[in-house]
């Protein structure tokens, strides 16, 4: 099965490194049929990375308020909502773009599972994580490579 993984997020902004810090530490490990990128974007152009794979495993900050700093959750594109607000193709939220790309034929991953790490902050320009976020990162890493060899 071949594999990406994508660290999603901002690697000078604190917090929102987290993805692209836990994609470059899986990424000094070898893996057969997995490829490991790093991203700053969202909706068609995140679903565009993943084409033609037939997994997609997504790190990325989140910021709901509702869960300790540095919980990490095992999410799907289902647990998503879409936004009612879409005037162009540039605002296609990810589930909206899942789902323009379904009519295209077999070219969608069949498994994506985004691992999201609650974080605190994600507008100070810094590259390094706040304390609570730090301890998350070996653990989301170790989740992933669980994940990865299963």
């Amino acid at each position: 099965m071949n594999t990406i993984l994508i660290g999603l997020g901002n690697p000078l902004l604190t917090d929102d490194a987290i993805g692209i810090k836990a994609a470059r530490k899986l990424a000094e490990e070898e893996w057969d049929d997995i490829d490991i990128e790093e991203a700053s974007v969202g909706g068609m152009e995140l679903v565009e990375m993943m084409l033609g794979y037939d997994r997609a495993i997504i790190i990325d900050s989140i910021v709901t308020g509702k869960s300790e700093v540095g919980t990490i959750r095992r999410i799907t594109p289902d647990d998503f909502e879409e936004s009612r607000n879409v005037s162009n193709l540039h605002n296609v939220g990810f589930k909206q773009a899942l789902r323009l790309w379904s009519n295209a034929g077999d070219v969608i991953p069949k498994e994506i599972v985004i691992y999201a790490v609650e974080v605190d902050d994600v507008f100070t320009f810094s590259e390094t994580l706040t304390p609570s976020v730090e301890k998350a990162l070996p653990v989301v890493v170790e989740r992933i490579r669980e994940e990865l060899t299963e």
